[in-house]
């Protein structure tokens, strides 16, 4: 899924905020001074620019959306300084799983508040605007299990930190800053950006930041394919530090400069560092949710990102091309080392970098748009050589009117030397940087990853064909994507869980305390939990036999399907919608996904949605998901069955939405989940888990 929603909090302990703060009120009170400025700006007002154009009404600030119709009664009030508003959230989940992996005990029925995740349980917004060219916010986080524990399990923080803006527009430009807290930035797909997953995902499952909007909800999916539109945590990555930007220069030029961190940058809040202590691949069940975050001796390192954009749009279609830059620096110890066989004292710290230099473009040719990026980077460390490494895009959006029906089709190639964690591309297929820096919490998988459509994975060249059609009332659309090494790599192939992965994940949380390293468990030890997912690993078996090392290129195949429809039925409206996902990986090139004999896996995914409005505002709600993996002759076998994986996962659910007040409602969801491999007869688990949501915006 969208990596953009997960762990934001984890930077926001390591950063020196008070140089920021003190940086930000001096910037701002600049700002303030300016003579040739414009009318009053609010913070909404600035976020609103770069959050996407929806059909729904929602506004979106500090990264949350709320519905507008309560909130811009508050926002249009200009001779306020200071607003407060927001909601609060209790969350109540329980599970029940008697056919467990080892080691779960006592953990196999657990009832409490909160999935481990720590969403906030009520969260206040406070907007301040001392003038009209500057403003600040933070959003308040308060969190309680109900524990009865005292104060240790109780959280009162800043969730979002202390975030400054300022605004002013002069004759020769418009200027902007941002500090401090957390702020949502995209620069470049390659670059600090997200990969967009379309609306292909089931929104059966609610997410912490979705609004009060009954059926808005399912309209808004039907028709757009977001669930929450203009959430800033879907579409930008979580940033902490000082941007500042400029647009409408001479020229038509504009530039961005940053420096902070990003999720990868942020560092543990009080984490350890040495990999020694990370949790290890054993073949217990893994952890499971403490509610207490991240422990561990305190090591706060010197790791930090910056960097920045030029860019110049041009013609009346307003084409644009950007030069960006991007920069990573991680230390590796937290104390300074001398180098005592230089005649002059060297003092250094060892570091992990990397950079990216792309240029990226977007134009308009007739209705046919283009666009793309360019790229290199590097990677190197103490005990890694700099190799540079190039990933190319290009993306043609061509309408219907030319080709009967839309075209979305995108053609790229990724070096396996190609490193960044922060942008659209997933870059945990080379197993020398894997080896030196290892797998870091919160990672979905690595090696061989088989993808959806359009997710991008370096060491492939490929091609990814979106299109879709609409016959009355139904919606169809289809990706269909073809990819291969670019050099034989991965010894190891990943795929997702989708059916029950989110629900257990809450029970093998991916963020334990005193983790470094990502979750791993099960009685085989080779499923990894992620932020609200679950992936597992398969070992490849074509290996050269003295070095360990694959003998064969893979090609990656996948076809994702989409059926949409939207009628009423006694007067009261009713949705259906379908996602089907097939991916393969083998030894040959295959034009769709299956299993062959040269076949390393073959996964497919089946979910079923249905929503009705049963009684006014109040909606029945029901899900039934299906996923089969088979493995082939070239992956791990069972040693008693001499067989290779053939898992089955089933995900039943029923639930309701009940609308009881304009911006209060109740969510309910009851799952039945099952999972069986029928060839390694300990990976099986049943179970079912209740959640209870309780909602309400002021």
């Amino acid at each position: 899924m969208h990596k953009s929603s997960t762990n934001y909090y984890r930077c926001t302990h390591i950063f020196s905020g008070r140089i920021l703060i003190c940086l930000a009120l001096i910037l701002s009170t600049a700002f303030a001074t300016a003579q040739d400025s414009v009318s009053d700006e609010t913070l909404a007002d600035s976020q609103k620019a770069t959050a996407p154009i929806t059909p729904n009404a929602h506004k979106t600030v500090q990264g949350i959306q709320y519905d507008s119709s309560f909130l811009d009664a508050r926002l249009r009030k200009k001779d306020q300084n200071l607003i407060l508003f927001g909601y609060y959230r209790l969350f109540l989940y329980g599970r029940n799983i008697p056919e467990a992996y080892p080691n779960l005990a006592p953990y196999q029925r657990a009832y409490g508040v909160g999935d481990g995740y720590r969403e906030p349980m009520l969260s206040v917004t406070v907007l301040g605007r001392p003038s009209g060219k500057s403003s600040f916010g933070t959003e308040l986080f308060f969190f309680t299990p109900y524990l009865g524990s005292g104060p240790a399990d109780n959280v009162f923080t800043m969730n979002l930190g202390l975030n400054f803006y300022g605004n002013f527009r002069t004759r020769h430009g418009n200027f902007g800053v941002r500090a401090g807290g957390i702020h949502w930035y995209n620069l470049s797909s390659f670059t600090i950006g997200v990969y967009q997953i379309l609306d292909r995902y089931s929104i059966f499952d609610r997410t912490p930041w979705e609004g009060v909007n009954h059926t808005e909800k399912y309209d808004s999916y039907y028709e757009t394919g977001a669930t929450s539109p203009g959430d800033l945590r879907w579409n930008n990555q979580a940033f902490q530090g000082l941007i500042i930007n400029g647009a409408k220069l001479p020229g038509d030029f504009s530039f961005d400069l940053f420096w902070g961190k990003t999720q990868p940058n942020g560092g543990l809040s009080g984490a350890i560092t040495e990999p020694a202590t990370s949790i290890p691949a054993t073949l217990d069940a893994g952890s499971v949710p403490n509610y207490l975050g991240f422990n561990g001796t305190s090591r706060i390192i010197p790791n930090f990102i910056y960097g920045g954009k030029l860019g110049r749009t041009f013609g009346r279609k307003r084409h644009s091309l950007s030069y960006n830059l991007l920069i990573s620096q991680t230390a590796q110890d937290s104390l300074l080392v001398q180098d005592s066989t230089l005649a002059f004292a060297d003092l250094r710290r060892p570091y992990r970098n990397y950079q990216v230099h792309s240029l990226a473009y977007d134009l308009h040719l007739w209705k046919i748009r283009l666009k793309g990026e360019l790229a290199m980077g590097s990677y190197e460390s103490p005990t890694y050589d700099k190799k540079w490494g190039e990933a190319l895009m290009a993306r043609i959006y061509v309408p219907e009117e030319y080709t009967w029906l839309p075209l979305d089709i995108q053609l790229y190639q990724i070096s396996k030397n190609f490193f960044n964690q922060n942008g659209e591309i997933a870059t945990n297929s080379n197993r020398e940087i894997l080896e030196d820096q290892g797998l870091i919490a919160g990672a979905n998988g690595f090696g061989g990853q088989i993808a959806q459509v359009n997710q991008l994975v370096h060491n492939r060249r490929g091609i990814n064909i979106n299109t879709g059609i609409e016959i009355e009332r139904f919606k169809f659309n289809v990706g269909w994507g073809l990819s291969a090494e670019i050099d034989p790599e991965a010894t190891m192939i990943s795929y997702v869980h989708r059916i029950n992965g989110l629900a257990l994940s809450r029970v093998y949380n991916p963020f334990p305390a005193n983790a470094t390293g990502p979750t791993i468990f099960g009685p085989y030890g080779r499923k990894i939990s992620f932020f609200r997912g679950v992936s597992e690993v398969a070992q490849t078996t074509d290996l050269d036999a003295g070095t360990a090392e694959a003998l064969n290129r893979k090609y990656f195949s996948s076809v994702d399907l989409q059926a949409k429809f939207r009628t009423s039925f006694l007067d009261h409206p009713l949705y259906f919608f379908y996602l089907g996902s097939l991916g393969s990986a083998s030894a040959s090139l295959e034009a769709i996904p299956l299993l062959s004999d040269n076949g390393y896996l073959f996964v497919q995914y089946h979910e079923f949605d249905l929503y009705y409005e049963l009684f006014p505002k109040f909606l029945l709600t029901m899900y039934y998901g299906l996923e089969n993996v088979r493995g082939g002759q070239f992956t791990d076998w069972d040693l008693t069955s001499q067989l290779p994986r053939d898992q089955q996962g089933v995900g039943v659910g029923i639930g309701f939405d009940w609308t009881v007040a304009e911006n209060v409602g109740i969510y309910f969801r009851h799952r039945w989940m099952s999972f069986e491999d029928r060839s390694f007869t300990l990976d099986t688990y049943k179970g079912r888990e209740v959640t209870i949501e309780l909602k309400t915006f002021f």
